[in-house]
């Protein structure tokens, strides 16, 4: 009985921990990102006829982007250099199975077709901007 307050507090430890870690890497990114230097976002990229998801990092450069896929990945998904974000939406039934609660999905355009992007909702601002520069 007396072990269930000591299991609570470390619980409670543990949570704010990792709230602070987050924030603290929000705010690295973003000012990195305002200062101009290259980022990295961890996404996940579907291609609506391909089976599964592609992961990798989505690079943020002064006024350029570009897709790395992870290393050792079969036949890694890339992206076309005209991709336009159509909508943003929270993750489907479907897609909450294989994926991050925490992502949001953008649908993307191209002239290949439609892509998913998906990123952490901390993080799929700094794609959206970059996607959606002219």
């Amino acid at each position: 009985m007396d072990q269930i307050p000591v299991f609570f507090g470390l619980f409670v430890g543990g949570a704010g921990l990792a709230v602070s870690h987050l924030r603290r890497q929000q705010r690295k990114i973003t000012r990195h990102l305002i200062d101009g230097r290259r980022i990295k976002v961890v996404c996940v990229l579907k291609d609506p006829q391909a089976p599964r998801w592609t992961r990798g990092h989505f690079v943020i450069e002064s006024g350029a982007w570009s897709w790395e896929p992870r290393r050792r990945q079969k036949n890694p998904l890339m992206l076309p250099p005209d991709l336009e974000v159509a909508r943003v939406r929270d993750l489907g039934l479907k897609e909450s199975t294989r994926l991050n609660g925490h992502f949001l999905i953008m649908e993307c355009t191209s002239a290949q077709g439609e892509v998913l992007v998906a990123a952490l909702h901390g993080h799929a601002e700094h794609v959206f901007m970059a996607l959606s520069r002219p």
